[in-house]
């Protein structure tokens, strides 16, 4: 590959390589149909850049590989920024209303203080004014209770490859927050890193501000000097802000049916890039994909992040298909799984990382002790006495490997002895051992039979047992406090169903003095470690069915 550039795969009928330039790239097709999420991480995987992605539905199977990273929120309040969180909840452009959201974020540092900001306008505001607050006040009244009640990561923790940050649980007006702060950290702190913006008609669309559109087209701007660079995933591109596509300088696209949506796709490629025609679109199959950049617009068959190049290079000049490949897997899983059993392996249960690890470090310590009881056993059949100084624990190690798999060759519960102790097998004759055989020429006898016959590697599950021992926890709270009064709308049962934080606290101040967001949010989370309330979502809290609430009246 040149300089700069990442192999994206083979070009169907010719095998011949394609790679496309490293630069900001939308990627499009049918969901389900295309193989977008394929597409992207076979990108990322070959390009060796660190990449962000983001899960924002339930049930997404995306890069299912990629390291966990904590959701990251950075608070703003400028006018800008909340006329941008305004027209994403809305889902219409503002027009007239930037005057009111200049006087109420005016001064203020936090969503929360312009919240406040708001309260003291709509004891004045009359007619329009009074209602644009309204919006405004309803819309922060569900945002800060749930910026509150997250543990928000300090900073966005990026490791090599790609880093998934999953959002599913959050609203979609908090998935445009944390988006937005991930953005701005990685331009603002990293080099080199990829953020992929999946759905990116919802998040950067056409007509509206978002604040990931605010900085999406900072991102794309700034970023390509530092080698940070912005990758679009969407099922269609007609509904994506055209301002930001024209900066991107290459089109990975996949297979559309609708003859509209093809049309938009097409006409969304700026000038000067080379297009394919509509059939070309519309007869795509799975994994293929038009790679337009420049002069270049070539039907690919993109490599799979798990396919070889050899086997990839097959699939795109049509001397075997995906299907075959996957169905010889599946063959050789079976027979892998038949001689299994024959052995009477167990199943293999679901290996960590952590497992993977320390099944790597005892391989590693397997082969040296093998390499050492090779040359034993050689010393052995020249006639030499075993030279046991260069691997005096060989031994103990090799115990310490196969003990913590419980021993089940059953040799080792037998002490060594004499021949006639343990039987007698074909090779008893003249030449035959008379005496007791010492450990380390039953090591090196043993090492020969492994080398020589098929070797099964058992892998031991432990299980452990985990005993809880339950004990009743006692919180006491002046019910004029707020854990008090929570506690009271849990013994009214107003809890015994899920109930959002903006409930809980307009209910609270129907029932008394008005309440601090932030003490309500300690207050929840106190109940919550103390087993009386369980957080059933970002903002979500429910009683625990069989808890006790005891009142004591005051004398």
């Amino acid at each position: 590959m040149k300089p700069g550039t990442v192999r994206l795969g083979f070009e169907i009928g010719t095998g011949k390589e394609v790679d496309v330039p490293i630069r900001h790239i939308a990627v499009c097709g049918m969901t389900q149909e295309a193989g977008k999420t394929t597409a992207l991480e076979a990108l990322i995987t070959r390009s060796g850049l660190r990449a962000l992605t983001f899960v924002t539905k339930r049930g997404e199977g995306v890069f299912t590989e990629g390291r966990p990273t904590a959701p990251y929120f950075r608070e703003q309040a400028d006018w800008r920024f909340v006329s941008s969180l305004l027209e994403a909840f809305l889902g219409e452009r503002l027009k007239f209303e930037r005057s009111w959201i200049m006087r109420a974020t005016k001064g203020a540092r936090t969503l929360k203080d312009v919240r406040t900001k708001i309260t003291t306008l709509q004891e004045k505001a009359r007619g329009l004014s009074a209602d644009v607050y309204m919006v405004l006040a309803e819309y922060l009244d569900e945002l800060v209770p749930a910026i509150a009640a997250i543990d928000w990561a300090p900073r966005v923790a990026l490791a090599a490859g790609v880093n998934v940050m999953d959002l599913a649980s959050l609203a979609t007006s908090m998935q445009h927050l944390v988006i937005t702060s991930s953005i701005e950290w990685v331009l603002e702190h990293e080099a080199h890193t990829v953020v992929v913006v999946p759905e990116a008609w919802k998040f950067i669309p056409q007509g509206r501000g978002t604040p990931v559109k605010r900085s999406a087209m900072a991102y794309i701007r700034q970023g390509a000097a530092l080698g940070n660079y912005l990758w679009l995933d969407s099922q269609d591109l007609g509904g994506v802000d055209k301002e930001l596509l024209r900066s991107v300088p290459v089109w990975i696209l996949g297979v559309q049916r609708e003859a509209n949506e093809i049309k938009r796709t097409l006409d969304n490629i700026p000038a000067g890039i080379a297009k394919p025609s509509k059939a070309d679109i519309a007869l795509l199959a799975l994994g293929q994909f038009f790679a337009c950049w420049g002069t270049h617009a070539v039907r690919t068959y993109v490599q799979p992040a798990w396919l070889d190049a050899v086997m990839a290079q097959r699939v795109a000049v049509g001397t075997v298909t995906v299907d075959q490949i996957r169905r010889q897997q599946e063959h050789i899983h079976r027979e892998a799984e038949t001689v299994a059993r024959r052995f009477g392996v167990p199943k293999e249960a679901t290996v960590t990382k952590e497992d993977a690890a320390r099944l790597t470090r005892e391989n590693e310590t397997l082969l040296r002790q093998n390499a050492d009881l090779r040359l034993r056993l050689e010393q052995l059949e020249k006639g030499q006495r075993p030279d046991v100084s260069k691997g005096p624990r060989s031994a103990d190690r090799t115990r310490g490997a196969e003990g913590r798999a419980g021993d089940r060759d059953g040799a080792r519960d037998t002490p060594p002895g004499p021949p006639a102790d343990r039987g007698r097998g074909a090779g008893d004759g003249p030449g035959a051992a008379t005496g007791p055989v010492d450990d380390a020429l039953y090591q090196a006898i043993k090492a020969r039979l492994i080398d020589e016959a098929p070797a099964i590697l058992r892998l031991l599950i432990e299980r452990p047992a985990l005993e809880v021992r339950l004990e009743r926890r006692v919180i006491e709270a002046d019910g004029a406090s707020t854990t008090g009064r929570v506690a009271r709308l849990i013994r009214a049962e107003f809890l015994a169903e899920s109930r959002r934080f903006s409930e809980i606290l307009r209910e609270l101040e129907r029932t008394g003095t008005r309440v601090n967001n932030k003490s309500l949010s300690v207050a929840l989370k106190e109940l919550v470690v103390g087993g009386f309330l369980t957080k059933e979502s970002v903002d979500r809290y429910r009683a625990v069915p069989d808890m006790t609430i005891r009142i004591v009246e005051a004398a």
